[in-house]
């Protein structure tokens, strides 16, 4: 793929949109989201300060709102920033720092050019093992030789915008879209290095009333979590202003694991 049409999938697929949308939705919440940030940036420098690794990786890095970047490179550490695509903002700051290296990729193995190439009738069909397979393999790509790995409030994101994108297109079943974002998950936590590897995701929303009363929730995570060790957990008022939802509040449930 050329540089632009790696620009179109992105922009079509909603990963651009998606990544000046979380800016604003950032500028909109600052207060009720400073909680939510600081316990994991607390939670990645108490990890590093334990652990002392000369490397780090962090997958899903963004607008590095959760990530206390500056701390961690006074320490000395070698950083590794990995996204699908990292704003502008965020390139031009680190282009010439020597221990940050910008690394854009798939971190799912793959599963946007399957799902761009699946919306353009190329004959693909939604195999489940493949994509299990490839996020695994990602993960130990991206991750080979690094002393550890933090992977930032987006494993509940892994699949939202490539199951939007088919299901959009009806290419994309109730069943498949669970499927979908559970094999995604557990590719992704399968692959990440084992003792060296720290999870930080939230993992349920909650909906409430504008009188408090909560209304329902729903799970933000489908993957098996059982071979991480939870570490600690909060809420985070994720929206107030039923911005995300029109009838609800949000607050989302967040979990730290290591593995």
């Amino acid at each position: 793929m050329t540089s632009f049409s790696h620009w179109w999938m992105h922009y079509r697929m909603g990963y651009l949109p998606n990544q000046m949308g979380i800016m604003r939705r950032y500028l909109n919440h600052k207060e009720e989201w400073e909680n939510h940030l600081q316990k994991s940036k607390q939670l990645i420098i108490s990890e590093v300060s334990k652990r002392k690794p000369k490397s780090i990786a962090f997958l899903g890095s963004g607008w590095l709102l959760d990530i206390p970047l500056a701390d961690i490179l006074e320490q000395g550490l070698t950083v590794t920033l990995i996204d699908v695509a990292h704003p502008k903002r965020i390139l031009h700051k680190y282009r010439n720092c020597q221990n940050v290296s910008i690394v854009h990729a798939d971190i799912t193995g793959g599963a946007i050019n399957w799902a761009w190439s699946l919306a353009k009738q190329r004959g693909l069909r939604f195999e489940l093992g493949h994509l299990l397979s490839n996020s695994e393999q990602a993960m130990h790509e991206l991750t080979r030789g690094l002393d550890f790995t933090v992977s930032v409030n987006t494993l509940s994101q892994l699949h939202v915008h490539i199951e939007e994108f088919l299901a959009r297109r009806n290419l994309l079943g109730d069943s498949e879209r669970m499927q979908l974002a559970q094999v995604l998950q557990q590719g992704h936590l399968n692959g990440l290095p084992v003792d060296k590897s720290m999870v930080i995701s939230d993992i349920e929303a909650e909906f409430y009333s504008d009188n408090g009363m909560l209304s329902h929730a729903s799970p933000r995570v489908y993957a098996n979590t059982a071979e991480l060790s939870q570490v600690d957990k909060w809420k985070w008022d994720f929206d107030n202003n039923h911005t995300f939802n029109p009838n609800y509040k949000v607050v989302h449930n967040v979990a730290a694991y290591l593995r």
